[in-house]
């Protein structure tokens, strides 16, 4: 007897069964109440655009708040989110860790032991890890000091000009008068013979450190080093001719009052960053006329009172900062990204 006839169930028996099973398998009610809600939830109800953090006004990223990726998408796949993440950062460190090598160089060079010096009719390309690039000029005397755990180099004379695209204090340049740390930018440094320098930043913004002092230094701006003196004071690039000389005056010539005097009468509001900058270079009534022209081209904000602003309160000042025309604070998130997709691919 076949193991059909055993069961009690024949092919013509299976197909009428098979034909009697309901068409539907959800429950009547589910999709209706699903429908309801979504014609209740606007949509994009729930969407968050990404805020600026505080931290891009020293060369951070940014931020946004979000719900927990444990109550979101649950424990493997958020398990599984934070392994891809654990190692990116890994492949990520071991990008910023390779070493420098030639990209591409014009006419003859020399490099040995980490000393590059270029003649008067070569160039040579570097490559900062996976960092960025920087082009060494003819007539360029270059020290490569360090890969890890972030690069570092020294320009003893002659100009480079660096593009960089990564997290900020990846890069360092040191010079005879200052050390530029890059904070995610491109830009020109020159050193001469006598072991000034004069930075011009074309993307981002620079810190300039020495003494116990820093300048940062943004897109469209410049800044001179000398050395024995701390880094002077940011410029912008449509400043005057005359509040340029006074400054170099009032950083390296001893120019004191007369000096901050005449960059006063100078100033524009494409020099509030300058004056930012003197405010917490100057004294006494010096301080005050500085801060009263500064509040003129570009008042405070709510939070940074006079007397603590005059009292040099690292907050308030930081609070104006961020607020002052040509800051790298006041540029929207998606500017910011842009630029620095742009550097990454070599546009600007």
């Amino acid at each position: 007897m076949s193991r059909t006839s055993d069961r009690g169930t024949g092919p013509d028996d299976l197909q009428a069964r098979i034909a009697a099973l309901p068409r539907e398998i959800v429950p009547p009610d589910l999709w209706p109440a699903i429908a309801a809600r979504l014609d209740r939830a606007a949509p994009g109800a729930d969407a968050r655009p990404l805020v600026p953090s505080r931290a891009w006004g020293l060369g951070g990223g940014l931020r946004a708040p979000f719900a927990s990726p444990w109550s979101r998408w649950g424990v493997r796949p958020a398990l599984a989110a934070g392994l891809v993440l654990a190692l990116a950062g890994v492949l990520w460190l071991r990008q910023t860790r390779a070493p420098w090598r030639v990209l591409r160089a014009e006419g003859a060079y020399t490099l040995a032991s980490g000393r590059l010096e270029t003649s008067a009719s070569s160039r040579v390309r570097l490559g900062v890890g996976r960092l960025g690039e920087v082009d060494v000029a003819p007539r360029s005397r270059v020290r490569l000091l360090s890969a890890h755990p972030e690069h570092r180099m020294a320009l003893d004379g002659g100009r480079i000009e660096a593009r960089i695209s990564a997290p900020p204090r990846l890069f360092y340049v040191e010079t005879p008068a200052a050390t530029a740390v890059d904070l995610g930018c491109a830009y020109t440094l020159a050193v001469d013979s006598a072991g000034g320098s004069l930075i011009h930043v074309t993307v981002g913004w620079v810190e300039l450190r020495r003494l116990g002092r820093a300048s940062v230094v943004p897109f469209n701006m410049s800044a001179y080093s000398r050395p024995g003196f701390p880094p002077g004071t940011p410029f912008a690039d449509r400043a005057s001719d005359s509040l340029k000389s006074a400054l170099y005056r009032f950083d390296f010539g001893r120019g004191g009052d007369g000096a901050a005097a005449v960059v006063l009468r100078e100033a524009t509001a494409t020099d509030a960053i300058t004056l930012w900058h003197l405010l917490q270079r100057t004294e006494g009534a010096t301080r005050v006329a500085v801060y009263r022209r500064l509040a003129a081209l570009a008042p405070p904000p709510p939070g940074a009172a006079q007397a603590r602003l005059l009292a040099l309160d690292r907050g308030a000042l930081e609070t104006w900062w961020e607020a002052l025309p040509g800051s790298p604070g006041t540029l929207p998130w998606w500017q910011r990204a842009a630029v620095r997709v742009a550097a990454w691919l070599g546009l600007m």
